[in-house]
């Protein structure tokens, strides 16, 4: 529970620091983009974990370590990051975003990951599509597995939530 404590001379004073606070309240775009950028935090402990946040992630095939440092890449680990682009679009675009949007990139193999983000009256519409979201889901035809670099906890639950009231908050101290 959150209590707001304000002090105005008047009524007409009393109405228009209201009306500031329900339109702060209302800008939902602003409210959905701070749970947004919260859920990225959240995200990225998963990357820097390896998967940590949702039971690990399966380790590299021996295929795939001598392909990786046959490039000059790190063999083992971090899973996934090769050339860094995945974290860097389905995480840093999560964090930083304050708009709706397109992140794309393209590794030197030609492998892309996008990410879409689309906010309307705080209805936030997130997409990753590309060669690389595939490492999301796996892939059985190719023996891929899964490694969820997004998923719905409670953690990310709280992560947005406290990206809403941290949002507002700040908000409210600055009217």
């Amino acid at each position: 529970m959150y209590t707001l404590t304000i002090s105005v001379r008047g009524l007409p004073a009393a109405r228009q620091f209201i009306q500031k606070v329900v339109d702060k309240v209302e800008e939902k775009d602003a409210s959905a983009f701070a749970a947004l950028n919260a859920i990225g935090g959240e995200f990225e402990k998963n990357f820097k974990s390896e998967g940590g946040e949702v039971g690990g992630w399966a380790q590299l095939a021996e295929r795939t370590v001598s392909d990786r440092e046959s490039k000059g890449v790190t063999g083992e680990h971090p899973i996934l990051v090769r050339y860094g682009d995945l974290r860097r679009v389905t995480v840093e675009s999560l964090i930083s975003a304050r708009r709706s949007g397109t992140f794309t990139a393209t590794d030197p193999d030609g492998k892309t990951i996008n990410v879409s983000l689309k906010s309307r009256d705080g209805s936030m519409n997130v997409v990753a599509s590309g060669h690389k979201a595939i490492n999301q889901t796996g892939f059985a035809a190719t023996n891929l597995p899964e490694r969820p670099f997004w998923y719905v906890n409670r953690d990310v639950g709280n992560a947005a939530r406290s990206g809403v009231i941290d949002h507002l908050v700040k908000e409210f101290r600055s009217l």
